[in-house]
C-alpha cells in the first residue's frame, strides 16, 4: 500500500493507483522513468519490450544535435524503424506550442508510427503530448535540459489564438533523462528548471488559500510530493549550480515528482499558481508585441519573488487591519463586481479578451458566483488567522531571490527583460489568466 512517506520517491508510483485520504482515487499512467547517465540507450530496449516497432523522433535544430542524432542511431542499431520530424521556427526564429507547430507535427505522424518521442524541453513536449493524445499514439519523453516540470504532467500548455491555455492531454508512457546530456545543458536552462521548482512555494500556498477560503479540494499527498521535489532541489542547490550529474539527478527528480503530483490530482494546482499566471501573461503580451520569448522557468522564478512580496505583506497584517482595509474598500466602492472584472479583462487582454472572459465565467454578466462580492469579505476576516498562517509559511522574497542568484538565474523583472509597465499590468490583470484563487486575488481586498 503506497503512503505519503513514499512521496519523495518516483518508482513506487509508476503504473499504480491509490485510494487517497483526500477521498479520491489517484492513478499514475507513467510506466517507466530512467534518470541516469546513458539513459538514451534504454529507450530502444523499452520500445522493443513494448512492441513499438516504428518511432517518430520530434526535435528542433538544437535538440537534433544535442540528442536526436544519437538517439536515431541507437534506435536504428536496435532494428527499429525510426523517422525524424524537425520542427521549424517561425519568421521571428521562435518555436512556440501553437497551431502552426501542432499541424506540422500532425502531418508527420503516419499510420505506421506507434510511438512519438519528444526530444527537447518544454515546447516540444507540450506539442508532442497534445498530438500523441489526439492521434492515439504512445508518448515517450527525452528531456534535453532540466528546464521545466512539465515532462511528466498530463496537461499541454498551448497557445491557441494567442491565448495560453492548458489542454488536457496525456502523460508520457516513459521518461528517459540522460544525466550526461543534462549536465551539458546551458546554465540558463538549468537555472530555469530551478526557478520553475522554486515557484512551488507560492503555488502550494495559493492552493491552500483556495482550500481555507472556499473549501477547494486539497490533496495532502500531491502537496507533499511537490514539497519533497522542491526540497530535493533546494537541498542540492550547489550541485545544481555547478551543473554536476548529481545536481542534474536531483533537479530532474524534483521536476518529475512535481509532474507526478499534477498527474495524481488531474490538474496543475500543486505546481502552478499566481507565479505562473504572471509568466503566462508576460508570454501572451510578448506574443502580441512580436517579441522574443523568455524561458518559462526564468519567468516563474522572478514571478515567485513578486508573489512572495505579496505573501509577506499579507502575513504582516492583523485581523483588525484586514477588517479595516476591507471596510475602506467597500465604503469607496473599490471592489471587483462582475462588471468591473469584465472591463479589466477587456482592457488588459485586448483581442483575446473573449477567451479570458470565458475562463472566468464572465461570458454572461450574471454567470459569476456572487460569493466574492457578498460572502468573501466576512469570510476573510473570520478566517484570517488561518490565512495568515499560510502566508507566513512562504519564504521571504529575499530568500527566493538569493536562491535564484546561487544558480545564476534572474531575480528581478529588469534582469528578466520585463518592463516596469508590464509588471504593473500583470499585477492588475494576470489573475484572470486562470479562474483560480491566488494571493493576487486576495490582495484585491487588502
Amino acid at each position: 500500500m503506497l503512503s505519503v512517506e513514499q512521496a519523495g520517491q518516483i518508482d513506487p508510483w509508476l503504473g499504480q493507483s491509490v485510494d487517497c485520504v483526500c477521498g479520491k482515487s489517484h492513478s499514475v499512467s507513467i510506466r517507466k522513468v530512467v534518470i541516469d547517465s546513458g539513459a538514451l540507450a534504454a529507450l530502444p530496449v523499452y520500445a522493443q519490450e513494448r512492441g513499438y516497432g516504428e518511432l517518430l523522433l520530434v526535435v528542433d535544430k538544437n535538440t537534433l544535435e544535442a540528442a536526436g542524432r544519437e538517439l536515431l542511431e541507437l534506435c536504428e542499431a536496435a532494428q527499429l524503424k525510426v523517422s525524424l520530424c524537425v520542427l521549424t521556427a517561425d519568421e521571428h526564429g521562435e518555436l512556440a506550442a501553437d497551431e502552426r507547430v501542432i499541424v506540422q507535427l500532425m502531418l508527420n505522424v503516419t499510420s505506421a508510427v506507434q510511438a512519438i518521442v519528444a526530444v527537447g524541453s518544454g515546447t516540444i513536449h507540450d506539442v508532442v503530448r497534445f498530438v500523441s493524445h489526439k492521434m492515439d499514439r504512445a508518448f515517450f519523453s527525452v528531456p534535453t535540459a532540466p528546464s521545466v516540470d512539465g515532462f511528466a504532467s498530463v496537461g499541454a500548455p498551448l497557445i491557441i489564438g494567442g491565448f495560453k491555455q492548458t489542454i488536457p492531454a496525456c502523460a508520457p508512457e516513459a521518461i528517459f533523462a540522460d544525466l550526461a546530456l543534462l549536465a551539458k545543458s546551458p546554465k540558463a536552462l538549468i537555472a530555469a528548471g530551478f526557478g520553475d521548482m522554486l515557484g512551488k512555494y507560492t503555488s502550494l500556498a495559493d492552493w491552500q488559500l483556495g482550500q481555507v477560503l472556499f473549501g477547494e479540494p486539497y490533496c495532502e499527498l500531491a502537496a507533499h510530493m511537490t514539497r519533497q521535489g522542491l526540497a530535493m532541489c533546494v537541498d542540492n542547490i550547489d550541485e545544481i549550480a555547478a551543473g554536476s550529474e548529481l545536481g542534474m539527478r536531483k533537479l530532474m527528480e524534483g521536476l518529475t515528482l512535481s509532474g507526478i503530483s499534477m498527474l495524481l490530482v488531474g490538474h496543475s494546482r500543486p505546481a502552478s499558481g499566481g507565479e505562473h499566471h504572471l509568466s503566462h501573461f508576460w508570454e501572451m503580451r510578448f506574443l502580441q508585441q512580436q517579441r522574443r520569448a523568455l524561458l518559462h522557468g526564468a519567468k516563474v522564478g522572478v514571478a515567485a519573488v513578486q508573489m512572495a512580496r505579496l505573501y509577506e505583506a499579507a502575513a504582516a497584517m492583523s485581523k483588525e487591519a484586514v477588517a479595516s482595509a476591507i471596510a475602506e474598500r467597500q465604503a469607496r466602492g473599490d471592489v471587483l463586481t462582475p462588471g468591473r472584472m469584465r472591463e479589466k479583462i477587456q482592457a488588459g487582454y485586448g483581442s483575446i479578451a473573449d477567451q479570458v472572459l470565458a475562463e472566468n465565467g464572465l461570458t454572461v454578466l450574471d454567470a459569476i458566483d456572487s460569493a466574492e462580492q457578498q460572502e468573501l469579505p466576512q469570510r476573510l476576516v473570520e478566517r484570517w488567522e488561518a490565512v495568515r498562517t499560510v502566508c507566513g509559511n512562504v519564504p521571504s522574497s529575499e530568500q527566493l531571490a538569493a536562491a535564484l542568484r546561487r544558480v545564476a538565474g534572474p531575480t528581478t523583472v529588469a534582469e528578466l527583460g520585463v518592463e516596469p509597465e508590464l509588471l504593473q499590468d500583470s499585477m492588475e490583470y494576470a489573475m484572470y489568466v486562470r479562474n483560480r484563487y491566488t494571493i493576487i486575488r486576495l490582495h484585491q481586498w487588502l
